[in-house]
C-alpha cells in the first residue's frame, strides 16, 4: 500500500482513528447527513443516534486493533498494549463480547511479553479463562470456540510455568472439547505442555495420555502447512507410512518437477547418503541466502551473520535423512514450531534449535515473531537447563504468533 499510494499506511491510520474520535462528538450533525445515514439505514433497523455511535465505534475499533496488530508484529510493545486496550473498551461499549474477548487475549499476550510472570501471569490469564467460558457468553459458534481454545491453552502453559499439574488435569478434563475445536491450538498446546512438564514433573498416566501427540495428529493439524512435495516423506520420517504408500502419493501429484522432487525427498527420509548430501547443501544455501536479503533484520536482532550462518551449518550437518525433511517440510512458521516443539519432545535438540534458526529467518515480515524465535534457539531448546525455566515468552506468545491468530 505505502508503495502503490505513496504513503505512510500507520500514520494515516492514525489520522483516520484521530477523525473517527472527533466524529464521535458530531452525532446531531451526521444524523442530519443523508449519504452518511443510508449507510446507517442498511446496517440497522433502527437508525438512531445509538445506531450512529455504533457505526463510528465499529469502524474505530477494527481499524485500532488491527493497527495494534501491526504495532505488536513490529515489536513496538507499549504503543500495540495501549491500542488493545483502547479497542477492547470499543468493543464492550458496542456490546461486541466476542472480539472484546480477543483483543482483550493479545493485550495480555503483549503484557506477558514485557514481562509479567509467575502467579501474577497466571492471575490475569485465569481471569481471561473466566470471562471467556462464563457460560451467558460462552456461544458454540465456530470463531467463538476457536478464539476459546487458544485461551484455555494460554492459561494451561501458564499454569505449566508455575508446575501446577494438578489444576491442568482438572481443566483438560473439563474443557477437551474446547481445546480441541482448533486442531492446530490443540497440537501446539500439548506439545507446549510436554516440553514444559515433561522433563520436571512425573505426569500420571491419564494426563499423559491426554497430553501425548502423535505424529499423525500432527500431520493432521499442519499437513495443509507443509510443501505437498515434502509430505509423504515427512510422513516417511515420522514413522507414519510405508515406502510404497508414498511412492503412490508422489505419483498422484500432477507436476512432473514436484513428483520428482518427492521420490527424491523420500530417499532423504530412508538415508540415502547421495541425497542427504545434497539437501545438506540445498538447506545450507538458502539459509545464506535469507541472511543476505534481511542485513537489516541482524542488526535489529543484535546478531552477527557469520555466527548465525556457522551454527545453523554446524546443526544441519548433523542432522540425518529423517531430520532433514522435518526441517524442509514447513511452509510457515505455525508448522515450523509444531515440528520444531515436536523434536524437542522427542530429545532431538539439534534439529529443535536448526528449526528455531530456520524461524528466525523466515518469518516474513513479523519482528517479534523472529525475535521470540531466536530467544527460543538460545534458551528454549534444551528441557534440562535452568534456562528453560524462563522461556515464559516464547511458551506462550509463539503459538498465537506463528499461527496469525
Amino acid at each position: 500500500m505505502e508503495k502503490a499510494l505513496g504513503i505512510d499506511v500507520v500514520d494515516k491510520a492514525s489520522e483516520v482513528l484521530g477523525e473517527l474520535s472527533k466524529l464521535r462528538g458530531r452525532v446531531q450533525e451526521l444524523m442530519g447527513d443523508k449519504e452518511f445515514m443510508s449507510y446507517v439505514e442498511s446496517r440497522f433497523v433502527k437508525a438512531d443516534e445509538e445506531a450512529v455511535k455504533k457505526v463510528i465505534l465499529e469502524a474505530s475499533s477494527h481499524l485500532r486493533h488491527a493497527l495494534a496488530r501491526y504495532r505488536l508484529d513490529n515489536d513496538e510493545l507499549d504503543e500495540a498494549e495501549e491500542l488493545f486496550n483502547e479497542a477492547a473498551e470499543e468493543y464492550r461499549e458496542i456490546g461486541s463480547y466476542e472480539n472484546y474477548l480477543v483483543v482483550c487475549g493479545w493485550a495480555l499476550r503483549t503484557e506477558a511479553i514485557k514481562g509479567l510472570v509467575g502467579d501474577d501471569l497466571v492471575k490475569k490469564f485465569q481471569q481471561l479463562y473466566e470471562k471467556t467460558f462464563n457460560v451467558e457468553h460462552l456461544m458454540p459458534t465456530a470463531h467463538y470456540l476457536s478464539n476459546a481454545s487458544g485461551t484455555l491453552g494460554e492459561y494451561l502453559v501458564s499454569l505449566a510455568l508455575t508446575g501446577n499439574y494438578e489444576k491442568i488435569d482438572e481443566l483438560l478434563e473439563e474443557h477437551w472439547q474446547v481445546l480441541d475445536a482448533n486442531e492446530q491450538v490443540s497440537v501446539l498446546t500439548r506439545l507446549m505442555l510436554n516440553a514444559l512438564l515433561g522433563p520436571r514433573v512425573r505426569l500420571s498416566g491419564e494426563l499423559k495420555d491426554r497430553l501425548s501427540v502423535n505424529p499423525e495428529e500432527l500431520i493432521n493439524a499442519f499437513g495443509s502447512d507443509m510443501r505437498s512435495e515434502f509430505l509423504p516423506a515427512l510422513r516417511v520420517a515420522l514413522g507414519i507410512a510405508k515406502l510404497e504408500d508414498v511412492g503412490r502419493m508422489c505419483m498422484s501429484i500432477n507436476d512432473s518437477t514436484k513428483e520428482g522432487t518427492c521420490m527424491y525427498a523420500i530417499s532423504v527420509a530412508m538415508n540415502n547418503d547421495a541425497a542427504v548430501v545434497q539437501l545438506r547443501g540445498q538447506l545450507i544455501d538458502a539459509f545464506r541466502g535469507l541472511l543476505s536479503e534481511k542485513p537489516g533484520l541482524l542488526k535489529e536482532l543484535s546478531v552477527d551473520a557469520d555466527v548465525l550462518f556457522n551454527e545453523f551449518r554446524g546443526l544441519v550437518n548433523g542432522l540425518d535423512g529423517k531430520s532433514l525433511v522435518q526441517l524442509i517440510a514447513p511452509t510457515n512458521s505455525g508448522a515450523q514450531l509444531a515440528l520444531m516443539l515436536h523434536a524437542l519432545v522427542n530429545g532431538d535438540e539439534k534439529l529443535a534449535k536448526a528449526h528455531a534458526l530456520k524461524g528466525t529467518v523466515g518469518a516474513t515480515g513479523n519482528k517479534l515473531l523472529k525475535r521470540l524465535f531466536l530467544e527460543a534457539y538460545k534458551e528454549c531448546c534444551d528441557l534440562k537447563s535452568e534456562s528453560f525455566r524462563h522461556c515464559h515468552r516464547q511458551a506462550l506468545l509463539l503459538p498465537r504468533l506463528a499461527l496469525g491468530s
